[in-house]
């Protein structure tokens, strides 16, 4: 039975991935302005990816997840902040 090490840092991240798709979904649902929380969201995903794979020594096999975090963590920045 192979059983993956989870750490505290994927265990933030799976929580931390919950809430940012909560607050995309309150931000189209309500009028509430949670663009600064998103964009802070997905900059903490991005650091929290990294510092796991940098625990468990996998980071060429997560490089995928962290492109994607970067890149998401860029658009929202542009689409909000960037007039």
């Amino acid at each position: 039975m192979n059983k993956t090490n989870t750490t505290i840092w994927n265990k933030a991240y799976n929580i931390l991935n919950i809430a940012v798709i909560f607050m995309i979904i309150m931000k189209l649902v309500t009028q509430i302005n949670l663009n600064l929380f998103i964009v802070l969201s997905f900059a903490a995903l991005l650091i929290l990816g990294l510092l796991d794979s940098l625990d468990r020594n996998a980071f060429k096999e997560n490089m995928f997840r962290h492109v994607f975090d970067f890149i998401l963590l860029m658009l929202f920045g542009s689409l909000y902040f960037g007039s």
